[in-house]
């Protein structure tokens, strides 16, 4: 009797996947005192890219719009 042991082989898939996300994001701006509508300055300064910096607190929502796959090879081991 022949016994026969498959081995799994490691592929790699590559995509180009659209996504979209909604991210909260934290912005730094400077505010003169003498400004009496610190929300709408702040917001006017964002929108003009206007800001010290920025950090991305959390990824509210994430959605898969398209995905189109673009190769399947076989993963090359090292030697």
């Amino acid at each position: 009797m022949e016994t026969k042991i498959l081995k799994n082989m490691k592929h790699i898939l590559t995509k180009y996947e659209t996504t979209k996300r909604t991210e909260k994001i934290q912005y730094e701006v400077e505010i003169p005192k003498n400004i009496q509508n610190k929300s709408e300055y702040a917001n006017n300064q964002i929108e003009e890219n206007n800001y010290k910096s920025y950090k991305i607190m959390d990824i509210v929502d994430s959605e898969l719009i398209n995905d189109e796959i673009v190769n399947l090879k076989i993963k090359s081991e090292k030697s």
